[in-house]
């Protein structure tokens, strides 16, 4: 049974008023958070399968190196770069309904088997760019494309099993995963390369892709597609107004991470300043806030802690413009790091609280779909900017987006219970 948001006014899901068509929208509170299971068999399954898939993921952070030693230029690696960027956002429609439609294991277990092929097809490839560029390609369109049916199938179905009065608290246990698996990757794949050769970072990244699907083996996923039309589809489901308020905010904030993925490291540099002491503390701040901040949002309501983890961050980017030192970097670190922490579980867990299991993929799939479009803008803005004003107004362009984000949240459509 659909409900729109009128028809749920008043009842209580975690939100003023439901968003979006639910099942039931006042389960989340009747059990005792200390109560709830949280930890099941399948949960851990899923924590180890997410870390062997994104550990795989970060391997492949050294592709670029392989472009530079198949004789690629820098304006190779951007456009393949951006092929699969491009296929990432580009196939979030199909891939979100897949994961409703097909199941979130599933589609887990499908996106770890392309990449499985992805790696395969690296290995069997022999020659130089010219040669290969088609294929690389093609090869790169189908990682952005699996890389996004994964990690949206695993978010959806971390919301699964962590459905009721600890999702938030689950959402920021599954989301330190990627955060470990993606920091994990490249070290062990630099190890390996020099070692052994690009050949050899490929078959490592089959091995962590093989080793997801095997701990899915197991799993049980209690999804079931419902048959007949759900009565939503993917632009439906964007034009919910609670997922439309949320998606700008994850845009705005993704704006904003293209400063801190892409122009920390030359900005450090060129200061003299320690590029690990800004990375290894906001690393560090972002993993305990994700493990540890449910607590705050079960006391405060995530209502609170979006506005917080977005000022903290703010504070985070705009204390850069004036850092002289590595002490000041690290500080700096701290903040981002803790405003991203607290961020994305309350906005993950609000956004999904109240939407049945059928409409999740699709809603996920949107959240993370705006993020990947403001780091795809926000690298243009940034790029434009420093060339033009130098490193401070990046920053300060980073924190006006997360203002702007804080303008959406506080937006005169949350009274209507938005």
């Amino acid at each position: 049974m659909n409900r729109t948001l009128s028809e749920c006014s008043g009842r209580n899901c975690g939100e003023t008023q439901c968003a979006a068509p639910v099942s039931v929208c006042e389960p989340d509170l009747k059990t005792p958070p200390e109560k709830a299971v949280l930890f099941s068999a399948d949960f851990i399954l899923l924590l180890l399968s997410g870390l062997m898939f994104t550990t795989g993921i970060g391997v492949f952070y050294l592709f670029p190196l392989y472009v530079l030693e198949l004789g690629g230029s820098r304006a190779d690696i951007g456009m393949l770069m951006g092929a699969m960027s491009l296929a990432a956002v580009g196939a979030r429609p199909w891939i979100s309904s897949l994961v409703d439609r097909a199941g979130r294991k599933g589609s887990l277990a499908a996106g770890a088997l392309l990449l499985v092929v992805v790696g395969t097809g690296h290995i069997l490839s022999r020659g130089g760019v010219d040669e290969l560029y088609p294929v690389l390609f093609f090869l790169r369109m189908l990682f952005g494309g699996a890389m996004a049916l994964g990690i949206i199938a695993a978010l959806t179905l971390a919301a699964d099993l962590a459905s009721g009065p600890r999702l938030n608290e689950g959402m920021g246990i599954y989301g330190a995963m990627p955060m470990l698996g993606i920091a994990l990757g490249p070290v062990i794949g630099e190890t390996v390369v020099h070692r052994w050769g690009f050949d050899a970072v490929f078959i490592l990244a089959i091995f962590f892709f093989v080793a997801c699907f095997l701990f899915l083996i197991p799993l049980k996923d209690g999804f079931r597609s419902p048959e007949g039309d759900t009565g939503i589809g993917f632009k439906a489901a964007f034009g919910l107004p609670l997922v439309t308020r949320m998606t700008l905010i994850c845009l705005f904030f993704g704006v904003a991470f293209a400063a801190h993925a892409g122009f920390v490291a030359p900005f450090a540099k060129a200061g003299g300043l320690s590029v690990s002491a800004y990375f290894g503390s906001y690393s560090v701040t972002a993993v305990l806030s994700r493990l540890f901040g449910s607590r705050p949002a079960q006391r405060f309501g995530e209502a609170r802690i979006i506005p917080f983890a977005l000022v903290i961050a703010g504070v985070g980017f705009v204390s850069l413009t004036g850092v002289t030192s590595t002490m000041g970097l690290m500080g700096a670190g701290l903040l981002s790091g803790l405003g991203q922490g607290f961020l994305f579980p309350s906005l993950i867990a609000r956004t999904l609280r109240p939407v049945e299991a059928s409409v999740r993929g699709k809603v996920t799939g949107i959240l993370t779909g705006g993020f990947d479009c403001g780091m795809f803008l926000g690298s243009l803005i940034m790029g434009q900017v420093g060339e033009r004003l130098g490193f401070p107004m990046i920053f300060v362009v980073a924190t006006v987006s997360l203002c702007l984000g804080l303008g959406v949240f506080f937006s005169p459509k949350r009274k209507t219970g938005a």
